[in-house]
């Protein structure tokens, strides 16, 4: 930045030095030739301000095509995810009917003994397969239950209180942008975490109002600058902050507010959304 006011400052100091000498001009060809060349300074000025000016423009639009790849990638992934969990949960009901089929012969054939070690063995299956969350919105349904399944995988506590959430008026590709954002980053908090491995999840409609908050145990200290969140990561820097950027300005396009907060030991994410509903 330090170069863009170089120009500009040399000008004002030749000028300076420009009309201190002027006292000193000894003709009008002289006194015409400071004012040619002060007039061109000032030219060059305009031109370099409108180059800068152009330059930080596209940088501007470079950037913010650079997020939206980013957000178009993140939602990609947690759309394919759910999409996978679909067609297993498809795969999952052609097996179940396979299987009343087998446990209706059993019965007939009163081969009990094999039937309670054929029950023991699928029910064992079955705990794990079913979707536990259910919210009555089918989107949130299908993230919470995806990402439920990779957070059990990698040994992490998940504490959750939902209620039914069929009035939320946010579009699915938001609930996608908030859900996943949050979700990652508290998941790749925890694995960090040497001791206590926990995320709390809150989702619930209260006084006309969508509650959405996360909190989530972390190891490495978190680093505030000018209001926003800094990476301590040595890779995927330009990626970090980004998902954070994406859930706060989804929240403002539906006239919502947010909280940010952490103590020693837990990270606290809350967000408050209107259901009133909203043009977008």
């Amino acid at each position: 930045m330090a170069s863009v006011y170089f120009f500009p400052i040399f000008t004002i100091c030749v000028i300076t030095a420009m009309i201190k000498m002027s006292e000193d001009i000894k003709n009008k060809a002289q006194e015409n030739l400071f004012f040619v060349i002060a007039c061109g300074l000032a030219g060059m000025n305009i031109v370099v301000f409108y180059l800068i000016y152009d330059i930080l423009k596209r940088e501007n639009k470079l950037q913010e095509e650079r997020i939206y790849r980013i957000q178009v990638k993140n939602q990609i992934g947690m759309y394919r995810s759910i999409s996978e969990n679909f067609d297993k949960q498809k795969k999952m009901t052609h097996e179940y009917k396979n299987q009343i089929m087998c446990i209706d012969s059993l019965i007939k054939k009163k081969k009990y003994d094999s039937l309670e070690s054929f029950v023991n063995k699928i029910s064992g299956q079955i705990s794990k397969e079913l979707d536990f969350i259910c919210t009555n919105n089918v989107i949130v349904d299908a993230v919470l239950n995806t990402k439920y399944q990779e957070i059990r995988d990698k040994g992490i506590v998940f504490v959750f209180k939902i209620n039914d959430l069929s009035s939320l008026n946010i579009s699915d590709e938001d609930v996608v942008v908030i859900m996943s954002n949050l979700l990652n980053n508290a998941i790749e908090a925890c694995e960090k975490c040497r001791g206590d491995k926990i995320i709390k999840l809150k989702i619930v409609i209260e006084d006309n109002n969508a509650i959405i908050s996360v909190k989530n145990t972390y190891e490495n200290a978190v680093i505030y600058e000018n209001g926003e969140i800094q990476t301590t990561k040595i890779l995927d820097t330009d990626e970090h902050g980004i998902g954070i950027k994406n859930i706060a300005e989804t929240i403002r396009k539906y006239g919502g507010s947010y909280v940010i907060q952490n103590d020693e030991r837990e990270f606290y994410f809350s967000i408050m959304i209107p259901l009133v509903k909203s043009d977008f």
